[in-house]
């Protein structure tokens, strides 16, 4: 199965998720889920899925990078992503392309940062980023 980024980016934004996923074998994931979520969620139920997926994001942070490198995703398109998520990305040999660069990931009300960049900015291990962000989610 052709994999195309460009197509994800044009379902993204044209169909105004804020993720658009395919898997290695062809099958398209969309969501309009906020912040880490549909990563979360797929690595708890289908975690196969993200095995040398492609994906296009709105926005990606480095606790969203780690979480796509914990599951195997092999390129990425991001509308923002923060320079952080960039390099977690580069570090492991992830094909990234985006629109915009940014410093930081701010948070919703845009007056510090995001919650869950801030939890992750001092890990640089995919799996420990899981396990932080699996107990912050629930405890929210």
């Amino acid at each position: 199965m052709l994999k195309d980024i460009n197509k994800l980016k044009n379902i993204l934004s044209e169909d105004n998720y804020t993720i658009v996923i395919q898997s290695e074998s062809g099958e398209i994931l969309t969501s309009n889920d906020r912040g880490v979520k549909t990563l979360m969620k797929i690595i708890d139920n289908n975690s196969s899925f993200l095995k040398n997926a492609i994906l296009a994001d709105k926005v990606i942070g480095k606790a969203a990078a780690l979480l796509m490198v914990f599951g195997g995703v092999k390129e990425v398109f991001a509308l923002v992503i923060s320079t952080p998520a960039f390099d977690i990305l580069k570090k492991y040999n992830i094909t990234v392309s985006f629109e915009v660069l940014t410093d930081r990931i701010k948070n919703r009300k845009g007056d510090g940062l995001c919650p869950m960049e801030s939890l992750c900015l001092n890990i640089d291990n995919p799996e420990t980023a899981y396990e932080k962000l699996k107990e912050k989610l629930n405890s929210l």
